[in-house]
């Protein structure tokens, strides 16, 4: 069922009222609070979460808070504890928000993510999150073609996503203290999550603002062909004679693979329930082989070995494709099922065998227990001062904070003793990851503003996406701008691969980095992930990427601005060339 059907028609049947003061059971929300009468009116109606008698309205909110907040809000039934099973790896049952989630999960208001099933529930959620999921999610109009001209805000760029949704919360009356600041990273409290559900229950009852209410369903396919499917499925249930044989959900199944399998896209996959996802082999915590790959050109391909992983180990490398497993040829297998051929206990064997340019070579691969951080950050010492090595594996969940992270020790380390010479970021063998966690840390690297990376859709249409710069006094808190004054390398292989050759891209674009080392894999294309109720999921090609300058990077890479190969099993000749910089 559609969120918006449910959530929206609540709200849009709420009856008008003002502020009306009255004695709040909050002990901690006092008449001195700047939105003391906006929680006291919510509270009253019932449209907060009934607590032990504290709200605390200064504390900055975390998801599982968030979620809580907005079920209640919405009045949807909540479900029941023994109809709790949360997907999460950090977050159970026993969570005294469960309840909240799992409603959220229900109605498809949280998706969890299949290349690390997080729910980061101690993560200080941002105003911009919390403006797109809360409007989203409620069914408020965000009109994507307001007037540029009346746009208020000089610290959000018109072209970025965001930009109508904090349109739209300006003309509810969401503002800060000084209107022409949108700050959209700012750190929100429970308080500011209060006084925007007010404005968006008055603003509806109102009639201010435009509540979406769906009710079309939209299920019809408007094709004559279709009707012939129709009635095929239906004489084989009333007149096949092999009743038994009958099984409608393999048959459906069958039937959306086989519209799927007409697309020639390599990275276009649906996974039914029983089949294990090619996002898993991303995983940081999983038992296998440790490493990425993908289906191109009809062929089982490595786009990288993760790095220390028993894949790298034992020799395999990016395009190497893969022709057997344990014996068994995968001409013709789905990527999950090779997949899980691949995967196993941790200390057992799997023998691989693998096409090479013409070579076919052999490789027997112990699997072990995957484990690793996705950003490391350590100091090579060169004349008496210190380079800061910063190596990234991928764009997963936890990427971002382990980035600020690294990024401060940096920051603080110049501060303190003033002897870094620069950074080495290291991309080499990044399958990629999420887009928004590349663009948000391409922008430590910038002192102001700028486009990171532009998508196109089927229509041709294009968004350019940007990295916010808060200023120098909030570039610890958002990092944004933090590492902007390093002198830069960047090394890229032929593992480097989407999000990671996004940042390499951008950087290069602006020529805010040498890029050193070999041409990357070449995938210029975004994919959306689709989750559905009965655990099937569908990653759908939705969009081509650009540099900021407009570069096709698809298939074709992004190339060095020194081209070097590491020919010895040795020596990191790409590092030492890089060090070289300095």
């Amino acid at each position: 069922m559609n969120i918006k059907k449910i959530l929206g028609l609540t709200v849009a049947v709420l009856t008008f009222s003002t502020l009306i003061p009255q004695a709040l059971s909050y002990t901690d929300v006092t008449s001195s609070n700047k939105y003391y009468e906006e929680i006291n009116f919510l509270e009253s109606k019932g449209l907060l979460p009934a607590t032990s008698g504290t709200f605390e309205p200064e504390k900055k909110i975390t998801p599982p808070e968030f979620y809580e907040m907005l079920m209640t809000f919405a009045e949807v039934d909540i479900v029941e504890d023994s109809e709790i099973h949360l997907p999460y790896t950090d977050i159970d049952s026993s969570n005294p928000y469960a309840k909240y989630i799992q409603t959220a999960l229900n109605y498809k208001i949280l998706n969890p993510s299949l290349l690390n099933p997080t729910l980061r529930p101690n993560k200080i959620m941002r105003k911009r999150e919390v403006l797109i999921k809360l409007f989203d999610t409620l069914g408020v109009g965000v009109n994507k073609l307001f007037n540029v001209d009346e746009f208020p805000f000089r610290d959000l760029a018109l072209s970025g996503t965001s930009a109508p949704y904090f349109f739209a919360a300006y003309n509810l009356g969401i503002k800060e203290s000084d209107p022409s600041l949108a700050l959209a990273s700012k750190q929100m409290t429970k308080a500011d999550i209060a006084n925007i559900l007010y404005e968006i229950y008055q603003s509806a009852n109102n009639n201010n603002v435009n509540i979406s209410i769906d009710m079309s369903g939209g299920n019809t396919i408007d094709h004559p062909t279709f009707d012939i499917f129709v009635d095929v499925w239906n004489t084989i249930k009333e007149k096949y004679y092999f009743q038994e044989e009958i099984d409608e959900k393999e048959m459906l199944y069958n039937a959306i693979e086989g519209v799927v399998n007409t697309l020639t896209d390599p990275y276009t996959v649906f996974s039914t329930p029983d089949e294990t996802n090619v996002a898993q082999t991303l995983d940081s915590e999983y038992e296998g082989v440790g490493m990425s790959v993908e289906i191109i050109d009809d062929q089982i391909t490595i786009i990288t070995p993760f790095k220390d992983s028993p894949a790298e180990a034992a020799g395999l490398e990016p395009n190497d494709v893969i022709t057997k497993v344990d014996g068994t040829s995968v001409s013709g297998l789905s990527l999950e099922t090779v997949v899980d051929m691949i995967k196993g206990t941790a200390g057992t064997t799997v023998k691989l065998t693998i096409k090479r340019d013409s070579k076919t070579l052999e490789f027997t691969v112990t699997r072990g227990y995957i484990f690793y951080q996705t950003v490391s950050l350590e100091f090579i010492e060169k004349n008496n001062k210190y380079i800061a090595y910063l190596n990234v594996v991928s764009f997963g969940d936890e990427t971002y904070n382990e980035f600020v992270q690294a990024a401060q020790q940096i920051h603080d380390k110049q501060q303190e003793e003033g002897n870094v010479l620069g950074i080495i970021l290291d991309l080499r063998n990044n399958p990629g990851g999420y887009l928004d966690t590349a663009i948000e840390m391409t922008g430590f690297f910038f002192d102001e503003n700028k486009d990171i990376v532009i998508l196109e859709d089927s229509q041709g249409s294009e968004t350019t996406y940007y990295a916010e710069y808060y200023g120098e006094e909030n570039e610890y808190d958002y990092g944004a701008g933090l590492l902007s004054e390093y002198e830069t390398v960047v090394l890229v292989n032929d593992g480097s691969a989407s999000a990671s050759e996004i940042m390499a891209g951008a950087l290069q674009d602006y020529k805010r980095a040498k890029i050193i080392g070999e041409k990357t894999f070449g995938k210029g294309t975004v994919q959306e992930l689709l989750f559905y109720n009965d655990d099937s999921v569908f990653k759908l090609t939705i969009s081509k990427w650009l540099t900021p300058k407009g570069r096709d990077i698809n298939k074709s890479g992004v190339t060095p601005d020194e081209v070097v190969t590491n020919s010895s099993s040795t020596t990191d000749t790409q590092l030492e060339e890089a060090k070289k910089e300095f």
